[in-house]
This record gives structure tokens, C-alpha cells and sequence, in this order.
């Protein structure tokens, strides 16, 4: 006779067995066969021209609410029973980002390392210049980020480099490296310092990246017999004493 232990035992062994083999299904079936059934569970992400399965595979196209977000590819697996790890590559014309993910899940999302380029024609619509044109592309080297929709950014750190960053008009001239490095104070207060290393010009400040807010301080500031480069940035900011030009912005994100 089978005692009421071993009758328990055996039905935690088949059950055990068929969440097995319900998530080796969901591995390999093609993740378009049940997208539509499941694509408000992944909401404010967006999908199309899906290929390959919910574990291994590739969107045409990935949109985060209204924003595009380019092409993706994902290599993704469980972290617990409501979160997700693994890796994620979104890219564009504009950019190619690869995020290595820690945690993921409504709330939180947390990366161990993004890595990629941004270039310029992304950035430029938020420099505002009125003369003249820039070109380059930023370098992202980013680690140890946690960010939740309910707290916001509470922790990062790495550089961010401008890379060939060229004055294309109304002359040509390279303007060195503009590095920005993040570090974490405390929970909720990340900071990144702003450096330079060119012949052109000094830029030198802080971003303040707190819940919810940041705020930015930064001195560009072009060196003596570089009148151009005087010129292209007159536009931004303010007026600094002494020369150059003054950023100092605020905002909510």
C-alpha cells in the first residue's frame, strides 16, 4: 500500500516534470506563434517582425511606449518566478548598445555592463547649436546600474567618451576627447564629472543624477586663438565670465 508521503512525493515529481517540459516548449517555440496572446504581459515593450523564440531570437523592430528602440536581438533566461536575465542588443543607424542584464522585470531593471556607441546625429538635437556643425560619437562603458520605474536611477558607474569629436563646419578642426565618469556616492546620488583632453578647448563640470531629477553645471570654455570654435558654441548656454560659454540645466526625467 502507498503511503500518503510516497503519493505526495510522486506528485511533486510529475509536476516538477511538467513545468520542465512546459519551459523547454516555450525555448523553442517560435515566439510569433504567441506573441499576441502575451504581449500585454510585456508591455510598455513592443515587437514586430519577430524570429526565433522568447528565449533566443531577433525583432525587426522594438518600441518602448512610443519610443522606437531599433533593432533587437535577446538571449534571455529566468532569474526567479518574475524576473529575467541574460543579454539584450538594440541598434540602429544612430547607435549599437548591448546590455548585459542582471535583473528585469516590471519595476526594476538592473544591468551588470552596457556597452556600445551613440553617434552624434543623436545627440545634436540636444546640443542646440545655432552655428556651425559637430561630428563624432560617444563611447558608452557603463556598469553596476539599477534603475526602477518607481525610484528611478539609484546607482551607476563608468565613462562615457566622445570620440573623434570634430568641428566639420564652418571649419575643420579636431576637438580631442570629452570624457564624462560616473560614480555612485550613495543609494539615489550618482555623479558624473566631465574632462577633456584637447588643444581646442576646456570642458570641465557635473551631472547630478538624483530619483527622478538631474542637474547639469558645465563650463565650455575654447582656448585662446580658436575663434571658431568661440563662435560655434556661442549659442549654448550662457555667456561665461572670463570667456566661453556656461550650462546650467535642470530638469526631471
Amino acid at each position: 500500500m502507498i503511503s500518503a508521503s510516497d503519493r505526495l512525493g510522486k506528485l511533486i515529481k510529475w509536476l516538477f516534470i511538467l513545468i520542465l517540459l512546459v519551459l523547454v516548449a516555450v525555448a523553442v517555440t517560435p515566439l510569433n506563434l504567441y506573441y499576441d496572446y502575451v504581449k500585454q504581459y510585456a508591455r510598455p515593450l513592443n515587437l514586430d517582425g519577430i524570429s526565433g523564440s522568447l528565449v533566443k531570437g531577433s525583432a525587426e523592430s522594438m518600441n518602448y511606449m512610443t519610443a522606437p528602440l531599433g533593432q533587437a536581438d535577446w538571449l534571455l533566461y529566468p532569474k526567479s518566478y518574475n524576473a529575467l536575465g541574460g543579454q539584450l542588443r538594440l541598434r540602429d543607424q544612430n547607435y549599437d548598445l548591448k546590455f548585459d542584464l542582471k535583473k528585469m522585470n516590471d519595476d526594476q531593471h538592473h544591468f551588470n555592463q552596457v556597452n556600445g556607441y551613440i553617434d552624434w546625429d543623436l545627440i545634436k538635437p540636444f546640443a542646440h547649436l545655432r552655428y556651425g556643425k559637430l561630428d563624432g560619437y560617444a563611447q558608452l562603458n557603463l556598469s553596476g546600474i539599477e534603475y526602477s520605474r518607481s525610484n528611478g536611477l539609484t546607482r551607476m558607474s563608468g565613462t562615457v567618451v566622445l570620440q573623434d569629436f570634430k568641428m566639420t563646419q564652418p571649419s575643420n578642426k579636431d576637438l580631442g576627447l570629452v570624457t564624462l565618469t560616473f560614480e555612485t556616492l550613495s543609494s539615489g546620488m550618482v555623479v558624473g564629472n566631465f574632462s577633456s583632453d584637447s588643444t581646442v578647448l576646456n570642458v570641465s563640470g557635473t551631472l547630478y543624477l538624483h530619483p527622478r531629477r538631474w542637474q547639469l553645471n558645465v563650463d565650455i570654455i575654447p582656448k585662446a586663438g580658436h575663434f571658431e570654435v568661440d563662435a560655434l558654441f556661442n549659442g549654448v548656454g550662457e555667456a561665461r565670465r572670463g570667456g566661453g560659454r556656461r550650462l546650467n540645466l535642470a530638469g526631471f526625467y
